[in-house]
């Protein structure tokens, strides 16, 4: 069985020379990425003098799609259907919360943004450390992990994780 010895610094010279098409992978990454991620959705009131004062304090605040608004519970929610002092909604009138009062007569929307987490996705640039190139597929934006992998809220209410990352990732290799 015969050996091969590479020159010294052919390793280093190669993984310089693959660095462009590493990068050509992992921009591949960031598009599926970028295809799968979830929206972001904002709270919106009417703004007029009868919003609920838990639902003006939930005024602009934005989380992933697929995660739960945290609203301010209502006094009554708290005392009779232990909901604790925040209620998880998915959406304005969101009945899975087990509120009531904060659910009742309710003329919140939300605000849908389809690029809300795509566009935090970024391919950073090669680096070549030796014979080894890594490229970095990010993104960074608030909540993105437990949009990433799911969360559960108190009460067992559970949101789902979107896996878009990893997902991205694995219909690119799935290609090659």
């Amino acid at each position: 069985m015969a050996k091969f010895t590479p020159a010294p610094g052919l390793e280093e010279a190669l993984a310089r020379m693959l660095a462009p098409d590493v990068r050509r992978i992992a921009m591949q990454v960031e598009v599926q990425a970028k295809r799968l991620a979830p929206p972001t959705k904002r709270w919106v009131t009417v703004g007029d003098d009868r919003v609920r004062p838990t639902h003006v304090h939930a005024q602009g605040q934005m989380v992933p799609g697929n995660l739960r608004f945290a609203i301010n519970s209502m006094e009554w929610d708290r005392k009779h259907r232990g909901v604790g002092s925040k209620t998880y909604m998915l959406e304005p009138r969101d009945e899975s919360s087990r509120a009531v009062a904060n659910l009742k007569n309710c003329r919140c929307t939300t605000h849908k943004d389809p690029d809300g987490i795509a566009k935090h996705i970024n391919t950073g640039q090669p680096v070549v450390a030796g014979k080894k190139v890594t490229v970095t597929v990010s993104v960074q934006a608030p909540l993105v992990v437990e949009a990433e992998v799911g969360t559960v809220y108190p009460g067992n209410l559970v949101a789902d994780g979107a896996h878009f990352m990893s997902r991205a990732a694995a219909i690119v290799a799935a290609r090659r």
